[in-house]
């Protein structure tokens, strides 16, 4: 980690010592009695700058997680707390010439971290960007064709088996989904029709040669799509407290199990969740 990363990771921590702890009892007292029911079997809670820098999207390389806010990319344990290493500057200047000043859903692949990148509200530019899994920086990008992806490339996903990244052609009601080869310069493979449509999906990865899907809809649901058949299932509801935002998922492994991992933006976007379901 640079220099100027770990004063400011220093800086932050004293910040969050001295001031945002009686926000870290706050939001945990919302989230305990709106439980109602509540699926996740763990979750840690970060408050404050820390939340925002986790307010986006997520990944794991099966032991650490990568996090992204609209501007930032970093690294942590496990724990979702510990940072390891943070890119607080990740959209360099020649991506900001197409307006783009959104980074949305991660997806770990082959030593990089895959994001969608958004010109958010225009949608003339959705663009793939590919960072270093160990410096964070972007070390290459893909305009996408905006014509196929027609609002905007809040996420995607990238099949480890065959190295296959998915998104949908709309970011809030997808009809398809749209499939690209990152070993050839992200070629365009094919569309797979959706059965039915998984409203403002977030965030999603690969498990066992399925989509497991994070949303945003009324319940805050995760979906698993079958991207050959285009078949869509609702896996169990995130029922967050109300006024809560469901964002990006992943799977880490502990104990040499896969768990699945969620996060969400509190209802007063001061703090993020990072919850485990149980999975099977």
């Amino acid at each position: 980690m640079s220099t100027f990363s770990l004063m400011l990771n220093k800086i932050l921590s004293i910040i969050f010592a001295v001031v945002l702890i009686p926000f870290s009892a706050l939001t945990h007292g919302i989230d305990l009695i709106s439980v109602g029911d509540r699926t996740d079997s763990e979750k840690t809670n970060v408050v404050g700058i820390g939340a925002y820098f986790r307010s986006q999207g997520m990944t794991s390389d099966g032991e650490t997680l990568y996090f992204s806010s609209k501007t930032t990319v970093i690294r942590t344990e496990g724990d979702a707390k510990t940072l390891i290493n943070a890119n607080y500057f990740a959209i360099p200047d020649e991506l900001k010439e197409f307006g783009i000043k959104h980074i949305g859903g991660l997806s770990y692949y082959n030593g990089y971290i895959y994001a969608g990148l958004e010109d958010s509200k225009v949608w003339d530019y959705p663009i793939v960007g590919i960072f270093d899994a160990e410096t964070l920086e972007l070390v290459d990008y893909y305009i996408m064709d905006s014509e196929k992806i027609t609002r905007g490339l809040p996420w995607v996903c990238v099949n480890n088996e065959n190295g296959y990244l998915y998104c949908t052609d709309h970011s809030k009601n997808p009809t398809k989904l749209l499939v690209y080869d990152t070993a050839r310069e992200m070629a365009f493979v094919e569309e797979v029709i959706l059965q039915s449509s998984p409203y403002a999906i977030q965030g999603a990865e690969f498990y066992d040669g399925k989509i497991y899907a994070a949303t945003n809809d009324d319940t805050q649901a995760i979906y698993i799509i079958d991207p050959v058949t285009g078949g869509v299932e609702k896996l169990l509801d995130r029922n967050l407290t109300g006024g809560s935002e469901g964002e990006g998922m992943t799977f880490i492994i502990k104990d040499g199990k896969p768990v699945l991992t969620a996060m969400d933006m509190g209802p007063l976007f001061i703090n993020a969740f990072v919850r485990e379901y149980p999975f099977e």
